[in-house]
């Protein structure tokens, strides 16, 4: 037998009889090296005890986890280009001389990309069309559209294209608006611009 397999062996024997064995008491990387040290020692002693107890099947099988489980919410990320939007209202807002005082905002969620619709009313038919005829036409179908509980999002127009295109809606809790990105930017970008114009 070689001298670096004897070498082997022997570490082995030690670590089995000071962590392994029914009487040793699974202390733990530092406790065993610890014990170890006071004894022993061998070159790269630290890092081959710590690497072994890594392993240790008995240590694997029964230690605690005190890794916190994760967040419950993390922030999204949307991949692909006007694959998921989020859309609201905003208004009502003084009248234009064409009539039009309530704005619908679309946003891509990927790209932040932000389109304004002038609408006269607040209405569900009004904003699956403008849905349908600005947004699909030019962009092509989605996947996903975010929006608030609000009468025009929940209408049954807006959820029969949805389940038409195959469109997953997925409504912002009441109580938590600033889940929806465009309600984020409707409270902060939209008002400074509107207020400057």
């Amino acid at each position: 037998a070689r001298l670096g397999d004897l070498l082997n062996q022997e570490r082995e024997r030690v670590l089995k009889e000071h962590h392994g064995a029914p009487t040793a008491g699974q202390y733990g990387a530092e406790g065993t090296y610890n014990k170890i040290a006071s004894r022993y020692y061998f070159p790269g002693m630290r890092t081959y005890i710590f690497e072994w107890i890594k392993n240790c099947p008995e240590c694997n099988r029964y230690k605690a986890h005190n890794q916190k489980p994760a967040g419950l919410m993390r922030t999204p990320v949307y991949p692909k280009r006007f694959e998921t939007i989020s859309i609201d209202l905003f208004g009502p807002l003084p009248r234009t001389s064409t009539g039009k005082q309530w704005t619908f905002i679309v946003e891509d969620c990927s790209t932040r990309w932000i389109e304004l619709f002038a609408h006269a009313q607040a209405t569900a038919h009004g904003c699956t069309t403008t849905l349908i005829e600005e947004f699909f036409m030019r962009y092509g179908i989605l996947r996903r559209i975010i929006s608030d509980n609000g009468p025009q999002f929940i209408s049954s127009i807006l959820q029969q294209v949805c389940c038409t295109l195959n469109i997953n809606q997925n409504l912002i809790p009441v109580y938590f608006l600033q889940a929806n990105p465009v309600e984020r930017k409707k409270k902060i970008d939209l008002k400074l611009v509107l207020q400057s114009l």
